[in-house]
Formats: C-alpha cells, structure tokens, sequence
C-alpha cells in the first residue's frame, strides 16, 4: 500500500480498461463483495480513509490495489482516480455492487453521442414496500433533474471527470456536486441495470425519515447553502433521530 493524494490529473491511462473506485471506512464487511461485482479485467482501487477493521487487507485479498487517503468521499474517489488505470471511472461506495453486464452497459451509454457520463438505477436489498419506494424516489431524482447519487455508481471517462474538475471537496452532496460538472459536459444517462445498494443508509433512521432528511438535504443544496453548512445540520441531526429510536 501506498499513500496518495487527490490530484486534478491522472497517471497514463489503459485504453478500454475500466477502473473501478470504491472509498472506504471501516467497510470489511461489505468490500469483498462490491470488489468482486467489478466487470471482468477492470482495474479495482479501493481507496481507504483509516479503517480500523482491516478493511484494507480483506481488499488486498480480494483483489484489488489498496491506496490509503485521508478520510472524506471526495478525497477519497478523486485519489482513487488519480491512482487509476482506466481510461473509463466507476464510482462504487463499498456496500454497492455492480450488475453482472456492467462493463457492457457502461461502454453503451458512454458511446452515444453528446454524453458526459451516466449512473445505475438502484435497487436497495431489502424486501418492503417503503425500500421499494426509496428506490423509485432516488431513480426518479437522477432522472428528472440529472443528479444521481454515489450510491447509483457514477460513472464516467478519464478525459471527462479531469475536465470537470473531479469531485468537489465537499464533506456532503460531492456526489451531486460531480453530477453537477459533468453535466456541463454532456448529459448524464442511466445504464440498463440495477446497482444493488446496501440498507445500512436506509436503516438507520429508517426508510421514511431517510428519505425525508434525503430531500431536505438536497432542496437545501439546490437552493444554493454550501454543503459545508448542510453537514453541521445533516450529521448531527441524523445522529440525533438515530440515538432516540
């Protein structure tokens, strides 16, 4: 392993290849799988923030090049980028895994004409109705306003995501805040299949108030309050709900 940093270029990148980034924090549970659902030949960098679980190692055991950052999402993925072979970059969070057809998808969408990148419609994995629901809401906001979420896998070209600038250094809404840049770019379209998300984001407050703090969270962010000031409410407020249940 080595130490990297967030860097506006990358290193000389494999035509065709795809290169997989998943950020982690304390994620051993989950980053096996999500490596594992990387297409066949794609080059996995997990880029970790400090775990203390040996994430990193079940990593390295399952395949993929290990790179250490300092913790936060965008710090994290534009390291990963940086240190990423590919000439194409999907974006996966660590409880996330990719379809089967993956590769295939992503090589579609990113070949029509006029588009800047694209992102997986959800499917969270957990059986109900309100789960069902969230996914619906979260596939339809991707949609009618063009900001999918991290947890959709972004995805996008090497060319494209240097020419956006990369994440924004934000500690919340980098996600929408990349969908945001690329969008000058190009549109921004869905693959043919589902992303399957883990429950932990949905389970801690809960489907309905999940979705609700969701939605506040991103009007808060459309109407122009820097996310720096929508995390000193976010994560104390989420906290806060998720002592009291």
């Amino acid at each position: 392993m080595r130490e990297n940093t967030p860097a506006d270029a990358a290193g000389a990148p494999s035509s065709g290849v795809i290169s997989v980034v998943i950020p982690t924090l304390d994620s051993a549970k989950s980053v096996d799988a999500a490596i594992r659902s990387a297409p066949p030949g794609a080059d996995v960098v997990v880029v970790d923030g400090g775990s203390r679980d040996g994430t990193a190692d079940a990593a390295a055991r399952a395949g993929a090049r290990v790179e250490i950052a300092p913790p936060g999402r965008a710090v994290q993925m534009n390291a990963g980028a940086h240190a990423a072979r590919g000439d194409i970059l999907v974006f996966l969070h660590a409880d996330c895994r990719l379809p089967a057809e993956a590769g295939e998808q992503i090589r579609r969408v990113l070949a029509r004409p006029g588009v800047a990148g694209g992102w997986f419609p959800q499917r969270i994995n957990a059986a109900g109705v309100l789960f069902r629901l969230g996914a619906r809401g979260s596939n339809r906001r991707a949609r009618l306003l063009g900001l999918p979420y991290g947890d959709q896998a972004i995805f996008t070209r090497r060319e494209a995501f240097i020419d956006a600038g990369g994440f924004p250094d934000d500690p919340i809404m980098e996600d929408a805040g990349l969908a945001r840049r690329l969008r000058r770019l190009g549109r921004l379209e869905p693959a043919e299949s589902a992303v399957i998300t883990g429950t932990e984001h949905w389970r801690r407050l809960g489907p309905l108030l999940t979705a609700l703090l969701d939605y506040l969270t991103l009007g808060a962010w459309l109407a122009g309050v820097p996310p720096k000031w929508i995390a000193k409410v976010y994560f104390p407020l989420q906290q806060s709900v998720r002592e009291r249940r």
